[in-house]
């Protein structure tokens, strides 16, 4: 095998594709806030707080997929489902693992404290909690949808409190936003996969409660938006208005695309899940806009930024231009 099969093994192996553009720049908006609320934007040392907390939330994001894939290689090997963690020995997926945990060590490194190494030792085990036996809560019903919303978007941000607590508003505040999402996106996953889940008897909450997802995601998506619509006058920010207007629009023009042309479901799907565009690309763009017009270093971000996530939103407008042009015809 060439080293070019190698790393797009490795991709594979993490999932990268699922998370990179859809969970990371989510998990920036609290430390963004709390960078402005202080005046440190002004600063190099903030950027390398966030060069630190990347590192940290790239190497979670792929040790939770690969440790759940790890898990998961005999259920998957009886449905025929792709398992990359399948194919390498347990000697050398436990290596695997062992190195995504070593992400944390700058991050612990430049701000070591008891409190901080606690705080990321609970964060890797609920990570893994999840998957893993004894716990496995993916086949515990409700407790499943309860760890894995948390473990996606909320409990990863309780390292920032190791960094500074006087953060925990902004983080109390955006995980429970993280939360409700998390808890959508792991219903519509369950809901994907309930056909191989039924076939391996997988008990998940979906498999046997999916006749009502459909008020629970309403319900939590009605809930983020109160709390999108409070933290906007709270945070007294035009260009924040202004963001979300445009992806609601955009909201609207691809659920007629979705509902009306593809015949698919808009909210039980992952073709383009509500709000997540405004969580992963306006929001943080809004505050790089912000940051990079009194410290030019911000540039880099925000370069990073357009550069992951410009292809995905030209396909999300090319996606409600067709919605337009349909209505038309």
């Amino acid at each position: 095998m060439g080293i070019r099969d190698r790393v797009l093994q490795i991709f594979m192996m993490l999932r990268m594709k699922e998370w990179l553009f859809s969970k990371i720049p989510f998990m920036f908006v609290p430390l963004f806030v709390h960078i402005f609320t202080y005046n440190q934007y002004r600063s190099a040392a903030s950027l390398g707080i966030c060069l630190q907390y990347f590192i940290f939330i790239v190497t979670f994001y792929g040790f939770g997929y690969a440790i759940n894939d790890f898990s998961d290689k005999e259920i998957d090997r009886k449905v025929g489902k792709k398992n990359v963690m399948s194919e390498i020995g347990p000697v050398a997926g436990t290596l695997v693992l062992g190195i995504l945990v070593m992400g944390c060590f700058p991050l612990l490194a430049m701000h070591f404290s008891w409190k901080m190494a606690g705080i990321l030792a609970f964060v890797y085990f609920w990570g893994a909690a999840y998957s893993v036996r004894p716990f496995r809560f993916k086949e515990r019903g409700a407790a499943g949808l309860l760890v894995s919303s948390l473990a996606q978007r909320a409990i990863p941000l309780l390292p920032l409190l190791g960094l500074d607590g006087r953060a925990w508003k902004s983080i109390f505040l955006w995980g429970l936003v993280g939360f409700l999402t998390g808890l959508r996106y792991i219903l519509i996953h369950q809901y994907e996969d309930l056909e191989n889940d039924q076939k391996s008897g997988t008990h998940t909450f979906v498999n046997i409660h999916h006749c009502n997802i459909a008020w629970m995601l309403g319900a939590c998506l009605a809930l983020e938006m109160l709390i999108l619509f409070a933290a906007g006058i709270y945070a007294e920010m035009a260009v924040y208005w202004v963001f979300l207007a445009i992806c609601l629009v955009q909201s609207l023009l691809v659920f007629y695309t979705v509902h009306s042309i593809y015949r698919k479901s808009y909210f039980a799907s992952f073709i383009c899940v509500p709000l997540e565009d405004f969580y992963n690309f306006y929001l943080p763009l809004a505050w790089l806009l912000l940051f990079v017009r009194e410290q030019a270093l911000w540039a880099a971000p925000l370069a990073i930024l357009l550069l992951v996530g410009w292809k995905d939103m030209c396909e999300k407008w090319k996606t409600a231009y067709f919605g337009i042009r349909h209505w038309r015809e």
